[in-house]
């Protein structure tokens, strides 16, 4: 049977903020030595010397503007949103039409998740100057991050004609071209930031999500060893590694990565998942289980690990743990088919008398199907079992000979399979998995 669940890879590419460098010349001394300490300071990118000749500036005269500017500026460089925002919003109010303000601004907001906040800043320093990069680039991360891919591309095709080696704004871009599923684009813009840096991880890992997504996992193999190269204590490009390794069928390598991620983050939860994963399809059902309740003790929402748990259950004959599970899952995850079509299966073809239930069974395996639009073969083919536990053979046989049509570019023992209950349903038998 092909309902088993497959290992997936949650391609989540980090895209991080690196401020421009600080021109010393942007800081202006005026009136008071401080601003030159500052900029000598920056000169020598001494940032906590810069502040510190900030702040006696600021003590000297609150309402100098470009004290604040950069003082915000340099905090929130450090991480530092909620001091940085009280030194931005002075900035502002002394110098509104300071578009640079606004943009830093908008990245503190975005930071600190107030992203319509962020939003309305970036629009207002593309109001004072329509080329602001920071703003194009911030903007187009916004938007991505909310799905809106062709606002998000407009702004960072902006930001990359404005300045082409921009690293950060090509990743990103390529991680919206990955959502939209352009794979030549996004392997393009991975491609070009590799070529700017060969040393950045980042690229790598980029390119080898997008060759995991395309099926072509050696390839992912091969970026992913380069991260893990460029990146010998991070747990992650191993864990990237470990799911195209499984996907290659290579599960002794798998398991290694997986093994040696969770030796650098005994937490890191896609390795837990992937291990996890793997312990389920080598039945050893007491170590699966034991990964899954890590992942749901960390996060008791994790779906991927409540559905683990609900095929761990199933498949080492706790039918009763399973069923409770699967209830809990379709409760919080209406929107999902795989929980429902696995719910169905288990009431429709369990070999254990008294839990099966044919009406409740149909009413899952429909709600999986109109949830794929009646086009998934092995939701179908739970579909078809369904009504043969129900008793009506008719539309069983009419289901199952449907889902072998939309099975035409399946394996040809995945076809095999589903054909062979064609035939079953027209004696009126219907179909019992054996749990082996």
């Amino acid at each position: 049977m092909f309902h088993s669940l497959k290992i997936c890879c949650s391609l989540v590419i980090a895209v991080l903020l690196i401020s421009p460098a600080l021109s010393p010349a942007a800081i202006k001394a005026k009136e008071r030595n401080y601003l030159q300490e500052a900029e000598e300071a920056l000169r020598n990118n001494d940032v906590d010397g810069a502040l510190s000749a900030l702040d006696e500036a600021l003590k000297d005269n609150p309402e100098l503007g470009p004290a604040h500017f950069w003082r915000g500026r340099l905090r929130a460089g450090k991480g530092d949103f909620e001091k940085a925002l009280p030194d931005l919003n002075a900035a502002i109010r002394l110098e509104p039409v300071n578009g640079e303000a606004y943009a830093h601004r908008g990245y503190v907001y975005q930071k600190l998740s107030k992203l319509d906040d962020a939003l309305a800043d970036f629009n207002q320093a593309l109001r004072i100057d329509p080329n602001n990069n920071l703003a194009l680039f911030l903007r187009g991360l916004l938007f991505g991050d909310r799905g809106d891919s062709r606002a998000a591309l407009g702004d960072l095709d902006a930001a990359i004609a404005a300045q082409p080696e921009n690293r950060e704004a090509l990743q990103a871009r390529g991680q919206v071209y990955v959502l939209r599923k352009e794979w030549d684009d996004a392997l393009r813009d991975f491609d070009h930031c590799i070529q700017l840096n060969p040393k950045d991880p980042s690229g790598h890992t980029g390119r080898g999500g997008v060759n995991y997504l395309k099926g072509d996992y050696k390839e992912a193999v091969e970026d992913y060893t380069q991260a893990v190269e460029l990146l010998p204590g991070d747990a992650r490009p191993l864990a990237q590694r470990g799911y195209a390794h499984a996907s290659l069928g290579q599960t002794d390598k798998a398991m290694a990565d997986f093994e040696a991620a969770l030796k650098l983050n005994p937490k890191d939860a896609p390795a837990l998942l992937g291990r996890a994963e793997l312990r389920r399809t080598a039945k050893s059902w007491k170590d699966a289980l034991a990964d899954y309740d890590a992942l749901l003790a960390a996060d008791p929402k994790d779906f991927r690990a409540m559905l683990g748990r609900a095929s761990t259950f199933y498949g080492s004959g706790e039918i009763e743990k399973a069923l409770t599970d699967y209830t809990e899952i379709i409760r919080r995850y209406p929107a999902e088919a795989q929980p429902f079509n696995d719910f169905a299966w288990l009431l429709a073809t369990g070999t254990t008398d008294g839990l099966r239930n044919g009406q409740r069974a149909v009413e899952l395996a429909n709600q999986a199907c109109a949830l794929t639009e009646y086009k998934n073969p092995a939701y179908l083919d739970t579909l078809a079992a369904a009504y043969a536990e129900k008793g009506e053979f008719g539309d069983a046989v009419k289901w199952q000979e449907e889902a072998v049509k939309q099975a035409g570019e399946e394996a040809a023992e995945v076809q095999a399979d589903l054909k062979t209950r064609i035939e079953l349903y027209r004696q009126k038998k219907p179909y019992r998995e054996i749990l082996k």
